[in-house]
């Protein structure tokens, strides 16, 4: 069935029971006054009504039965007046253009408002003794007057609430629109039945049909990314225990295996008694945000060209191990040697690669636990871990030996060495700028008298040849 058909069908029942209703507590309110019930309108009324009753179960031709309800409406006050012409049953007839307003449709207003006006026309002049005893026939004008006043109100009427219903109606596709286009799902869970309501954007959210979240109500549990646990509960606990707003951000696993970030905004609310009877809350799909935050965050402790950590993500790395002061730690400066002249002759794009391999050639060399960190230009800081003043000549043996088997770029063979100069901190509690300096300075002697140095905080500056 078509929605405004549907929509109509609805109209059509619930008016069925209101004039049933009506029609019960009319012969109940005629028995106590009258003593009896009154010869002709009860069977008639129960007549129309088994009839419309059997017309609107049908729930076909729902516009169809909307105005055969009108029209039954004006045949039962037909009988009942022209049975007992009684003010008060023509004053109930005149209220059947106000009852069409139910519908809120300009067919049933009208047509109330028509069949109003001619039957109010003809009861004026059939019963005019009786009903309007005094009144002159020229002023029947004041019943028509008063059919094309409320049928004019009507139909008014009716025109602004459709007008209020249809822009409510677009406001409701546009929210709708844009929650499916930015994965939004609204969620309920009734306290008293454990029972949770959720859109249709969560199918679209987590791969999971609405339906499975309403039959089952752990389904919010078990999305959850088993790391961030801890996360939903503290979520949960804050809105039930704390009984306050919450919010929250963890990962969610969807139905075809893939991890997303959702931020989950949830609220209690309370009864009269102040009893919390249900949660309600959205919940967005932030992962695009996160990347983008993880990037952020990336670029802002990494290197662009190289991807390795910058100084100041090296800076934070030494301070965590220095703070601990139980390992040792060391300082490796490193300076690329003719890497200007790589850039003089095949161009930037040249020491871009060159600088590039070199990273990954470093990052291979060290540790897990160690740091390698572009400082800028040609030059590099590597940080070991937990290692004595032999290891790391060692270790730098290993970095001047991988540099020097060159490159190859476009057929061509390039060459950087590097000039190396390192200090070390046996007790661990070096200060990094003095351990840069120290290390810089080691450098620049192995630079110039083509000796590796390196310089101990402890023991001084020694060397070895190259």
């Amino acid at each position: 069935m078509h929605k405004e058909a549907e929509l109509i069908h609805q109209k059509n029942m619930l008016m069925l029971k209101i004039l049933w209703g009506f029609f019960a507590i009319a012969n109940i309110i005629n028995l106590i006054v009258e003593g009896k019930l009154a010869p002709v309108y009860p069977l008639v009324g129960l007549i129309l009504l088994a009839l419309l009753t059997g017309v609107v179960l049908q729930k076909r031709w729902a516009s169809f039965t909307m105005l055969l309800t009108v029209c039954f409406l004006f045949v039962f006050f037909y009988f009942l007046i022209t049975g007992d012409p009684y003010l008060p049953n023509f004053i109930f007839m005149a209220l059947a253009p106000l009852l069409s307003l139910f519908y809120h449709d300009f067919r049933a207003v009208l047509l109330s408002g028509i069949l109003f006006i001619l039957s109010s026309v003809y009861y004026f002049f059939a019963y005019q003794e009786v009903l309007f005893p005094g009144l002159q026939g020229r002023e029947v004008s004041y019943l028509i007057s008063y059919g094309v006043f409320i049928t004019a109100f009507s139909v008014i009427h009716t025109k602004l609430t459709r007008n209020l219903w249809r822009r409510a109606g677009q406001s409701e596709e546009r929210l709708r629109t844009i929650l499916d286009s930015v994965s939004i799902g609204i969620w309920t869970l009734d306290l008293s039945t454990m029972k949770a309501d959720v859109s249709d954007g969560f199918e679209q959210l987590t791969g999971f049909s609405a339906k499975s979240f309403r039959s089952n109500s752990n389904q919010f549990d078990e999305l959850v990314y088993p790391e961030d646990e801890e996360q939903f509960h503290k979520f949960q606990q804050e809105m039930i225990i704390g009984r306050r707003s919450a919010v929250s951000e963890y990962r969610i696993i969807c139905r075809n295996g893939t991890v997303k970030w959702v931020q989950n905004r949830g609220t209690p609310y309370f009864n009269h008694l102040n009893h919390m009877v249900r949660l309600e809350g959205v919940m967005i799909d932030i992962t695009d945000r996160k990347q983008m935050e993880e990037k952020i965050e990336h670029l802002a402790y990494h290197d662009e060209l190289t991807g390795l950590p910058n100084r100041t993500l090296f800076s934070k790395r030494f301070e965590e191990y220095a703070s601990q002061g139980k390992l040792s730690l060391a300082v490796l400066f490193i300076d690329l040697n003719d890497f200007k002249e790589v850039n003089d002759t095949f161009g930037h794009d040249a020491g871009d690669l060159l600088l590039k391999d070199i990273a990954n050639r470093l990052t291979g060399i060290v540790r897990e636990q160690d740091m390698v960190c572009r400082l800028g230009g040609d030059e590099f800081l590597v940080l070991l871990v937990d290692i004595d003043e032999t290891r790391v000549v060692k270790v730098a043996d290993r970095i001047k030996a991988s540099l020097a088997e060159g490159y190859l770029y476009q057929g061509y063979r390039l060459t950087a060495g590097a000039s190396i100069g390192f200090s070390v901190a046996p007790s661990g509690t070096g200060d990094l700028e003095e351990m840069i300096r120290q290390a810089d300075e080691a450098m620049y002697g192995a630079k110039k008298s083509r000796v590796r140095q390196y310089l101990s905080q402890q023991d001084g500056v020694a060397s070895h040849e190259a």
